[in-house]
């Protein structure tokens, strides 16, 4: 699921288009210069979108590299001037995730380039460990919570809230650390409650993404609860997890907003990206307003109530919205 968390950048204003480019470009930087040229291959989008999210654009308490630092000596600016603890967190964070996607693949039966990526990294997941340990970091609280993931796919579990629960909390923690070493316009709980929304989310819509794909091979509440019997996600089961996943993202463009209106464009292109990768690519229509807006060919419609068992065009259950006509800025 890593990589899911990123904004469109065509919805992107140039200035947050380059300071999310910036964020990524540091995280590769600080990367290289912590573990080594090799580990830029450690960037994990998710970390570089929360920090780009978090961090208050005006923030002056970071030196940042400039775009394209990997041809500009930007890792050896960073050993020069020396690494902040938010920085470092934010390199170990980035090479701790990856080496715990690449241990769940080997221990569910990965193939070579797995085992070939551990064999390349494993010394660096082992210092990543070490240096989230240094700057403060709970990580056993994170491994507890990653335990907690593990007990519920060991278990099978077919509830998509409740499987998606553990990635909420660890998105949640990790946003509110970012918040602790940084200048932000979000208190840690916002951070914590903005990162549990995106954690669950991102969750979800891999699951849609990759249903078809996990079918008999990798765990997924969805293909549990839609029966091995179900070549496609059925349409009820997937307008009910849209509706849910819209629920939360009303709920971070909320804390979004309160924070300034500044960041909502911003917000508005990760909203769209992550929708994208559940399948909901109409792009003329607001997804998210009062209610959770599902586009369809035609507009966009709210659903009003609890859960719609049939499909979502033609529901007795649905209107048309006020955003039909509607675009992002």
């Amino acid at each position: 699921m890593f990589g899911v968390l990123k904004p469109q950048r065509n919805h992107l204003s140039q200035t947050e288009s380059r300071r999310h480019m910036s964020a990524y470009c540091n995280l590769c930087g600080l990367l290289s210069s912590q573990y080594g040229l090799k580990s830029r291959m450690l960037v994990v989008h998710d970390i570089a979108t929360l920090w780009w999210l978090l961090e208050a654009p005006s923030s002056k308490n970071e030196q940042k590299l400039p775009v394209g630092n990997c041809v500009r000596g930007g890792a050896g600016k960073v050993r020069k001037r020396g690494i902040s603890e938010l920085q470092k967190f934010l390199a170990a964070m980035s090479a701790y995730t990856i080496g715990v996607k690449v241990k769940d693949d080997i221990e569910d039966g990965s193939n070579w380039k797995t085992r070939i990526a551990d064999w390349m990294y494993s010394s660096q997941f082992s210092k990543a460990r070490t240096d989230l340990i240094e700057v403060g970091f709970d990580v056993e609280s994170l491994e507890r919570i990653l335990n907690d993931q593990s007990d519920l796919e060991s278990e099978k579990e077919k509830d998509f809230k409740t499987a998606s629960t553990p990635t909420a909390q660890a998105y949640g923690l990790v946003a509110r650390e970012i918040v602790k070493r940084c200048c932000s316009p979000f208190t840690e709980e916002q951070a914590q409650q903005l990162g549990e929304s995106l954690g669950r989310t991102v969750y979800l819509a891999d699951a849609i993404q990759d249903f078809s794909a996990d079918q008999g091979a990798s765990f997924n509440p969805l293909c549990i609860e839609a029966g091995p019997k179900s070549p496609a996600l059925p349409t009820a089961l997937k307008y009910k997890v849209l509706t849910y996943v819209g629920s939360h993202l009303k709920e971070a463009g909320n804390l979004l907003s309160q924070a300034g209106e500044e960041l909502m464009q911003s917000w508005h292109a990760v909203e769209r990206s992550l929708l994208a990768t559940a399948g909901v690519t109409d792009q003329k229509s607001i997804t998210l307003y009062s209610s959770f807006c599902i586009p369809c060919g035609n507009g966009a419609v709210v659903v009003e109530g609890e859960e719609c068992g049939k499909a979502i065009t033609g529901c007795a259950c649905c209107v048309v919205c006020c955003c039909l006509f509607c675009k992002y800025a």
